[in-house]
This record gives structure tokens, sequence and C-alpha cells, in this order.
């Protein structure tokens, strides 16, 4: 690999850039571990049931008729699959088991019926991974980096000074996947050493020349946004039945009256 003179130049007017821009020490924190909250079931209402309401009386038109429905009342946390009515005049059933009547003028006994069912919710919280940004590109993050090989680099053999030193990297921080493995060519920069990559889309600015198999301390910008591995927390939330309850009113007196 070898960058010209002129790629040499432009890398190290970025890299000066870069340290201006990033003068400050960055502050990586660690992630903190996150506790998935146990699965729990909502406490049921302290009572969960239906009550009957008493049908009111109504009235009619000589030749007129009164449709009657069941009347309940629903406490707490009950879902009510079906309601019904048996309707006798006298010793004579009117109606048996319906979801509604219509009467003429007259007296009546009516029993309701219902069938329904109690529940609780259950709530249960899972963890779902998920890829998001950590570092978006072109932002500063402070990093740990080693690198496992350090080469002098020189425009020919007459030259005595290295222009650059040539160094595979690795870079890690909490706020990115990783390891982050970059060839970087490191130059001196007013007392700084910035590390650049051929394509100069990622820079390591440090203040000492790393040496190999010794991690340091650097600041790291990338072209590319840096992703990060997380977890969302998922809730699902079901209800949870008990067996089917009918329960049977009792009887009532319903008056349909004509209308004078």
């Amino acid at each position: 690999m070898h960058i010209p003179f002129s790629g040499r130049r432009k890398a190290a007017a970025l890299l000066l850039t870069i340290a201006v821009i990033s003068g400050g020490a960055l502050s990586a924190t660690p992630a903190n571990a996150t506790s998935t909250p146990a699965a729990h079931s909502v406490p049921a209402a302290s009572k969960n049931s239906v009550s009957f309401l008493k049908i009111p009386g109504k009235t009619v038109s000589a030749k007129g008729t009164a449709k009657i429905t069941p009347k309940i009342k629903k406490t707490g946390k009950v879902e009510v699959s079906k309601t019904t009515l048996t309707v006798k005049k006298g010793s004579n059933t009117v109606a048996k088991n319906k979801t509604s009547v219509s009467l003429r003028p007259g007296t009546y006994s009516v029993t309701q019926k219902v069938t329904y069912r109690t529940f609780t919710t259950k709530t249960t919280t899972t963890k779902v991974k998920k890829k998001v940004v950590g570092v978006p590109a072109e932002t500063p993050v402070e990093v740990t980096c080693t690198a496992s090989s350090l080469e002098p680099q020189f425009l020919d053999e007459t030259e005595v000074e290295p222009w650059a030193y040539l160094a595979e990297v690795s870079c890690t921080s909490p706020k990115f996947d990783g390891p982050r493995v970059l060839e970087l060519f490191f130059i001196d920069v007013d007392g700084q050493w910035g590390g650049i990559t051929e394509t100069l889309t990622d820079i390591v600015i440090t203040d000492q020349l790393p040496s190999a198999g010794v991690a340091f301390g650097a600041v790291y910008v990338s072209q590319d946004d840096l992703m990060k591995t997380t977890y969302i927390t998922k809730k699902t939330t079901k209800k949870v039945y008990s067996k089917v309850i009918t329960k049977t009113s009792s009887t009532q007196k319903l008056v349909i009256k004509k209308r004078r």
C-alpha cells in the first residue's frame, strides 16, 4: 500500500482539522447492564361479576308491543357472551331463552340469564435484539486501541525519517459494536499522532505514536455510522379467562300497560 505525497498532505490537513474539532476529552461511559422485569400478572379486581337489573314496565297503544331486552350490570373484568330472557304469562311460556321479546299489554313473569367469563390480564416482558446507530457518521468518539504492528514508511531509500508509520489497529468502545480493525498511516500533526486509512474514511487521533501490542486511548472519527447492538423491551399482554359462568336471575313481575 502506498499513499502519494499529495495524498499525505491531504491526510495531514484532515487530521489537523479533526484534532481541532475533537479537542476536548470525550467521555466513553460504559454501557449500563439492563435487567428484564419478570413477567407478572395484573391483580384481578376485587370482584368480577355480573348482576341483574330490574326490567322496567312500559306503556304502549292498545295494538302496540313493547320490546324488552335483558338488563345487566358488569363489575370488574368481565366478558359477556350471551344474555337471554324467558317470559311467561300465567302458566303459558311466551318466549324461552330469547335475546329480546316484543310483548303486548299484560302482566308477565320474566327471568333473565347471562353467560360470561371473568378474566385477568397477564403481561410478559421480553427483550428483542436491534441494531441502532451508536455513533453517527463524522462524530468523534473515545476509543481504546491496540496496534498489532508498526512499520515506518519511506518515500525512497534515501530518506532517513519516515513520513508515516503503517499500523494495523483494533479499536473498541462501549458506544459501538467492535472491534473496528483498521489499517492506518500514522502521521505527526503538530504534536499529535493521527492515523488515517488510505481511503481517508477513518481517522484515529492519539497523543503519541502507538507501540505494537500496547493499548492506547484515542479519538476515532469515521465517515460511516457506527452501529450498536441493543435490546428493546417488548411487552405482550393477554387475557387469562375463567371457565364459562351461567347465571340466572330470580323471576320478576313485568307489567306492560295499555295507553288510555
